[in-house]
């Protein structure tokens, strides 16, 4: 990944997790990586743990950002949940898969759109 890229990725996930903290979430855990993939943040609302894929855009000249979570990338999320699942011994509790887009730059955000059981 380019480094403007990585910046605007680390923009949107720290925009998320204000989002989410700001919306009732507990943050457990950011940037999640095994050796089936990543996560890009784990938290729990209520007694649900939630799954959260975060993509970011400057703008919405290339679709919306979320349209990027193919099923390749579906996939490699669930793995990595699966892992996360039996390695914290979280069997008894619901789990979801969300989405969170962020459109906008450091200066100005012009959209959050919280997607919420993606897949």
């Amino acid at each position: 990944m380019t480094g403007r890229r990585r910046e605007i990725g680390i923009f949107g996930e720290k925009a998320a997790v204000k989002y989410l903290s700001g919306h009732g979430y507990a943050i457990i855990e950011t940037n999640y990586r095994c050796k089936l993939g990543e996560i890009d943040i784990i938290a729990k609302e209520k007694e649900t743990y939630v799954f959260i894929e975060v993509k970011t855009r400057s703008n919405g000249s290339y679709g919306r950002p979320a349209e990027a979570i193919n099923f390749k990338k579906q996939s490699h999320l669930y793995k990595a949940a699966q892992m996360y699942i039996q390695s914290k011994r979280l069997f008894h509790y619901d789990f979801r898969f969300d989405a969170i887009e962020i459109i906008g730059s450091a200066d100005r955000i012009t959209e959050i759109n919280h997607i919420k059981n993606i897949f």
